[in-house]
């Protein structure tokens, strides 16, 4: 058992992890290790990680390395591949038990099995190869997803692993759980990144499928009790939330939260619809066109009015 199992009182949790990226940068201060949770309670139209939603593994499929030799189709026990016209060779998720054969006998890597079981110590043993660039650079460890609200044992765990080991944490959140998930999380947290969509909570159930009343109020209770840093993040999104007045609306509202640091505008892009064709499934914006960093400058004099900082992600 490693000092920080013992730490954390010998507990080493399961959870459902589709990606680590090692390196990464932006997602906090420094070179940061990202892991990726299974499991989101929102379905927002623009999402660029379909395969993030579901808790359950699924099969991600690439058109485009597949050869057609249908050793997938064979190899399936349930009979889940399917030739389709659109998709190729679809996997019907509703039959698909996640076994991963399909993926091993793929020469050409255009079957991947996203989502597999971890228990805490084996993504620690990943963090850890990174501990001197953490130390480093100031960086660490960020958990995003999908929502890792959705598993709160294991993200409980594994903040407070790495927590006993020194090492920096962060947490991508849509805010949408109980009051009590999120806040038994809080002292294992040194920051927060808050997605925000919208305010209007009509628009917000259109455009993602649940109201946003949940996320408002443990927004309030995170700005009134928490000790570390807030960053609210609002993906900006054509034919969403790009009119002046929905962002004002969220700027002025988060402009009132004093434990905000500053608000992060993250500009629409396309790079998650070949996802969708991978999981079977229709991409809703294909017609909408990316939008560039450059176009949002005013959308900082827009906070500045409202009496919040902002910044436009530039990744």
């Amino acid at each position: 058992m490693t000092g920080s199992d013992k730490k954390n009182n010998g507990r080493n949790p399961m959870g459902r992890v589709f990606d680590i990226k090692r390196g990464a940068t932006g997602d906090g201060p420094g070179l940061r290790t990202l892991v990726f949770l299974k499991g989101c309670p929102l379905r927002c139209r623009w999402c660029a990680n379909p395969e993030s939603q579901s808790v359950t593994p699924q099969i991600m499929y690439y058109p485009k390395l597949c050869v057609g030799c249908g050793k997938c189709e064979a190899a399936c026990p349930v009979h889940a591949i399917h030739a389709d016209e659109r998709f190729g060779l679809r996997t019907d998720e509703a039959a698909c038990t996640a076994c991963g054969r399909c993926e091993d006998v793929c020469l050409y890597g255009a079957r991947k099995l996203m989502g597999r079981e971890m228990p805490v110590s084996e993504v620690m043993e990943i963090i850890r190869r990174d501990k001197a660039y953490y130390i480093n650079s100031g960086g660490g460890v960020t958990l995003s997803g999908g929502e890792p609200l959705m598993q709160p044992d294991f993200t409980l765990a594994l903040l407070q692993a790495c927590q006993a080991e020194g090492i920096h944490t962060a947490m991508e959140t849509c805010g949408y759980a109980s009051w009590d998930t999120l806040s038994e999380l809080l002292p294992y947290l040194d920051m927060i990144f808050y997605d925000m969509k919208l305010l209007d909570p009509v628009r917000h159930k259109e455009a993602t499928g649940r109201d946003n009343a949940l996320i408002l109020d443990n927004l309030k209770r995170l700005n009134q009790v928490y000790g570390g840093e807030i960053i609210v993040r609002i993906p900006y999104v054509p034919g969403y939330n790009d009119d002046i007045k929905a962002q004002e609306e969220i700027y002025r509202y988060v402009g009132c939260l004093k434990r905000v640091k500053h608000i992060e505008v993250m500009p629409y892009h396309r790079l998650g619809e070949g996802k969708y064709t991978g999981l079977g499934r229709a991409y809703d914006l294909s017609g909408v066109p990316q939008v560039k960093k450059q176009a949002l400058s005013h959308l900082v004099h827009l906070g500045e009015r409202c009496g919040i900082p902002v910044q436009i992600d530039s990744k």
